[in-house]
């Protein structure tokens, strides 16, 4: 198996537009939630948002990472990616999880709002750096021409590696990387 499955690459594509709208859409006062109309369709957003996360888990958990890779990958590579992938997730979980929190402290009038809009900001934070984390990965492997990015990516196809003196500098650090984290986590 060298490609994601079509329903992988929908769940993926689906769900990221379901990530950005929920982004755009975000409260931005708390006292909005006053309103119970929006109060309920947030609830109602975070918990469908937290099904979808935990249902994309479940059906990708098993997936080889980095699927459609050319070549073999090394056990740092892919140490980094399953990492950079659960971590992910993590902060997807954390998302609607804190927005119920947060909804939940907000309607029953009780203390420790603003922990929770803490952890909030600090998941929305966590899932923009890691997300912006995994969109570079990519966009570097498609440089590369690892195959990966065919594998998901139904646009802008992978031809051949980008023959540059800056790839080849990355890849030496990048492979040197990959040994340390191999040497440090003992993946050998």
């Amino acid at each position: 198996m060298n490609s994601h499955s079509t329903l992988a690459k929908f769940i993926h594509w689906t769900f990221t537009l379901l990530y950005a709208y929920g982004i755009f859409k975000q409260v931005d006062d708390l006292s909005e939630l006053e309103d119970a109309s929006l109060l309920n369709f947030e609830i109602f957003f975070a918990i469908i948002f937290l099904i979808l996360v935990l249902v994309r888990y479940f059906y990708m958990k098993d997936t080889p990472t980095l699927l459609g890779a050319n070549d073999t990958l090394s056990k740092g590579h892919i140490f980094i990616a399953k990492t950079v992938h659960k971590l992910v997730y993590l902060s997807l979980i954390m998302l609607p999880t804190t927005g119920l929190l947060i909804a939940g402290v907000f309607n029953l009038g009780i203390g420790g709002v603003e922990i929770a809009i803490t952890i909030h900001e600090f998941s929305a934070f966590l899932s923009y750096v890691l997300i912006g984390i995994h969109v570079i990965a990519s966009l570097y492997s498609r440089l590369k021409s690892e195959g990966m990015w065919n594998s998901m990516v139904p646009v802008w196809k992978e031809k051949e590696k980008i023959d540059s003196k800056i790839i080849s500098k990355l890849e030496a650090i990048e492979n040197k990387t990959y040994k340390n984290i191999e040497k440090f986590f003992n993946l050998n």
